[in-house]
């Protein structure tokens, strides 16, 4: 059972909510009602600019609240850098985020469906745009990807390491360091 008592998730799209609430719950038996995801577009707009617009909001409303929270910010890639995201998000921050706060980027390359190729036995190449999506969207969105999402939460929680994993999935384990120990 999760120590924090909420765990916030703000993210850009139904795929990236179902892979981290699936991971939490299976790897770290949260409950759903210690989860809050703020209300994405859902096609009606920018997932990343939803992402880029609340990510302020929520980090100062953790840092006011007396009770454990978490905030995981899942937002893709795309043509930029993790590195580059991360700096993004950082930025759009009133104040920067101290090392031991419970904020934890999870920056896929392009897609998630790109975690889940990989996760599927894939060799994946992360400078492919169209590939995993058209593959895996679907699959991303449904319960049909739950056996890949267990997999990595079963092999995060005992510390085994993954073959050869894409770069975006090794910088997001080491993001979810900044939180292992509130879960």
């Amino acid at each position: 059972m999760s120590k924090a008592s909420q765990i916030i998730i703000l993210c850009e799209d139904k795929a990236h909510e179902l892979f981290v609430k699936r991971f939490l719950r299976m790897g770290w038996d949260v409950k759903p009602r210690a989860i809050r995801v703020p209300p994405y577009p859902n096609g009606k707009g920018s997932g990343k600019k939803h992402v880029e617009d609340n990510i302020s909001l929520e980090a100062e409303a953790l840092r006011r609240r007396p009770a454990s929270t978490i905030l995981l910010v899942i937002q893709d890639a795309d043509e930029l850098s993790v590195g580059q995201i991360r700096s993004n998000l950082d930025a759009k921050l009133l104040s920067p985020r101290n090392d031991n706060e419970p904020i934890a980027y999870i920056i896929p390359k392009w897609h998630i469906q790109t975690w889940i190729a990989y996760l599927d036995g894939r060799n994946v190449n992360e400078a492919d745009k169209d590939t995993y999506k058209n593959s895996y969207g679907k699959l991303s969105e449904s319960k049909d990807a739950h056996p890949f999402i267990d997999r990595l939460a079963n092999n995060c929680r005992k510390n085994i390491q993954l073959k050869s994993p894409p770069d975006s999935l090794v910088a997001a384990c080491e993001e979810f360091n900044r939180i292992r120990s509130s879960l």
